[in-house]
């Protein structure tokens, strides 16, 4: 790594508007307005040296601008206000949007984060992108798609590699490859498996959708000030930049502003659980040298088990970005860890560098002790904060936009009641805590076998080799946490006051894999179709009847729901992976409502509870 002169002071650069959407971080340097601002930022001739310590220039890349949104004045009334412009702000806007239900989202950021922050969309997530055509837009910014997805396990990553797990590669998923469905069971529950994509590249893809939608107005360089409840509609106050201030009325407010949310805060809403649990240090860097430095090939994530320097690489788009999150960091020494002196330490070897940014931050299991109050709702960060073991923390995010937005748009639509929003809570509640345990749990186990690693894991000696065994055996141990489709597949809306019991037991809840059910509040089962669609592509924006069999018919349930002004529509499919009750009538979400062996007598009672009016 070359050093450089220092960087003059940061001077402030208007970037003007460009439709030409930022996709990586070398994009800026080809880019002739965002790399003069670059330079001016980072000092003469900065742009065109490797950068020691590129402090300063960070401000340049979260200046990206976002792909051209329309322009119009700011409304004054709208049915629903989205406070951030994250992945899950994004996903609830455009979940709205598709739904004809206009919103106004406001987000601070006038572009893409700059640090990948996430890094993993679940199977879950892009089934529910694929409802819009997301899902081949994330495979085009994603991991290259033809390599394994690998998690190598070293004590230095130039050193000895221990042990590595593999996933199927993006490429033979897309392909229905029979050789890894044969290989990998996941293949099986799924059109997906783990899709690597880190927050930086999926938030512009999310954007550019969401500002093709016409409902959904959005609002960069805007921040939620204040609000307040006024029984029939929330008055909220946005400031921009400059600190001009404007009022909205909104049917609806949705926190979608993170793990410092100013919607839950102002609530004075509790965060239970364990809280805050270790401190860490992230090093974003590029590095063209990376993979020729440690000879192990491409792997999304590489752990390193030496003490001083635990922690595990993140490849970010698998050619130069990656990023280094050093466990166990000391707050107390921020600011002064020598960013080469870790990530060198790690690897095991030198290696050249450019560091793009360092971010401090803390590990938490942590969820709101309430997810409503009034027309007020929290979503996604607000709501939950997670250790990132696992990734499971936006995809949680996600799933809470999906769920919520079916639920504000029946209630715009007037065939629900407000009940039916209630039971936004007591669904993704248990969801979160569930899932920040499962994640925190993961993590534990992590820094258990690394506390245990002694200092001499990388000798080539006799008791260097013994350790590396045992250490072999104990990452098998805890091998679970990387065979997670039960949890981004699994769960259910077991006690959810909008779906109908049927008396049966609940099939069992296993982290690890999926137990295929159309039980009362599951996710409708993945199968494979003749004609090449998945059972998922079945459902519609509403309600979705499946029959089993050519005189599984419903005419009293459909008359019950289309007298009800529910929106429905009816499908035959015989599936196996659909063996049960005959009948399954899907909520809009994807989950199952009710199922029965008939049309039922009384149909009123089922509608009645779906919909929030019972």
């Amino acid at each position: 790594m070359r050093p450089v002169a220092s960087s003059t002071r940061a001077r402030s650069v208007k970037v003007p508007p460009t439709s030409r959407p930022i996709r990586s971080l070398r994009a800026i340097s080809a880019h002739p307005t965002l790399s003069r601002a670059r330079a001016l930022h980072c000092g003469a001739g900065a742009s065109r040296r490797k950068m020691r310590r590129s402090a300063d220039c960070r401000h340049a890349i979260r200046w990206l601008p976002w792909p051209r949104a329309r322009r119009c004045p700011m409304p004054q009334r709208v049915p629903v206000l989205i406070a951030g412009g994250g992945p899950v702000g994004l996903t609830l806007g455009i979940d709205l949007a598709h739904r004809g239900v206009p919103a106004l989202l406001v987000e601070p950021r006038h572009g893409p984060t700059q640090h990948p922050k996430a890094t993993l969309l679940g199977a879950r997530s892009m089934e529910l992108f694929r409802r819009w055509g997301l899902d081949e837009r994330v495979y085009e910014a994603c991991m290259p798609q033809n390599d394994a997805y690998y998690i190598v396990f070293c004590d230095r990553l130039a050193g000895h590699e221990i042990h590595r797990f593999a996933s199927p590669p993006v490429a033979a998923i897309r392909a229905r490859d029979p050789d890894a469905a044969a290989r990998w069971r996941e293949l099986a529950w799924s059109p997906y498996g783990k899709t690597q994509i880190g927050q930086q590249a999926l938030e512009p893809v999310l954007l550019k959708h969401a500002a093709a939608l016409s409902p959904l107005t959005m609002r960069h360089g805007w921040r939620l000030t204040a609000f307040e409840d006024r029984g029939d509609h929330v008055l909220a106050t946005l400031e921009d930049e400059a600190g001009a201030s404007e009022q909205v009325e909104a049917d609806y407010l949705v926190g979608c502003d993170g793990g410092a949310s100013l919607v839950r805060k102002t609530l004075a809403i509790p965060m239970v659980g364990r809280g805050r649990m270790r401190s860490n240090l992230s090093f974003l860097f590029r590095s063209a040298d990376f993979l020729r430095a440690h000879g192990k090939g491409l792997a999304n994530l590489y752990f390193c088990f030496t003490p001083g320097c635990y922690g595990v690489f993140t490849a970010i788009d698998g050619r130069e970005l990656w990023n280094y999150q050093f466990y166990w960091a000391d707050p107390a020494r921020e600011g002064a860890d020598d960013p080469a002196a870790v990530l060198h330490a790690a690897m095991g070897a030198p290696f050249d560098f450019e560091l793009v940014g360092t971010t401090h931050w803390h590990h938490h299991q942590s969820v709101a002790a309430e997810w409503r109050r009034g027309r007020v709702f929290l979503a996604g960060d607000a709501a939950h904060l997670f250790v990132p073991t696992g990734g499971v923390g936006m995809n949680t995010g996600i799933g809470d936009a999906c769920d919520l937005a079916w639920k504000l748009w029946a209630i715009r639509e007037g065939w629900a009641g407000e009940k039916l929003l209630d039971s936004y809570e007591a669904e993704r509640k248990p969801v979160a805590i569930r899932n920040s345990i499962i994640s925190a749990t993961n993590s534990d186990r992590i820094d258990m076998v690394m506390a245990e690693t002694p200092a001499f894991i990388g000798e080539d000696s006799a008791r260097g080799a013994a350790a590396r065994v045992r250490l072999k055996q104990r990452i098998a141990w805890m091998s679970r946490q990387f065979n997670s489709a039960g949890v981004h597949l699994g769960y259910r809306y077991a006690d959810s006051p909008a779906v109908v019991p049927d008396g049966t037991y609940e099939p069992p809840d296993d982290p690890n894999q999926v137990v295929p059910s159309t039980w009362p509040g599951s996710r409708l089962p993945h199968a494979w179709l003749p004609d090449g669609r998945s059972t998922l592509d079945l459902l519609g924006a509403g309600f979705s009847l499946i029959g089993a069999g050519m005189d599984a018919e419903a005419p009293r349930l459909l008359a019950a729901l289309c007298g009800a002004g529910v929106p429905v529509r009816t499908q035959r499919c015989d599936a196996a992976v659909l063996e049960g009750p005959r009948l399954i009538l899907v909520r809009p979400d994807g989950h199952v409502g009710w199922r029965g062996a008939a049309d039922p007598a009384e149909p009123g009672p089922i509608v009645a509870r779906l919909t929030g009016r019972d």
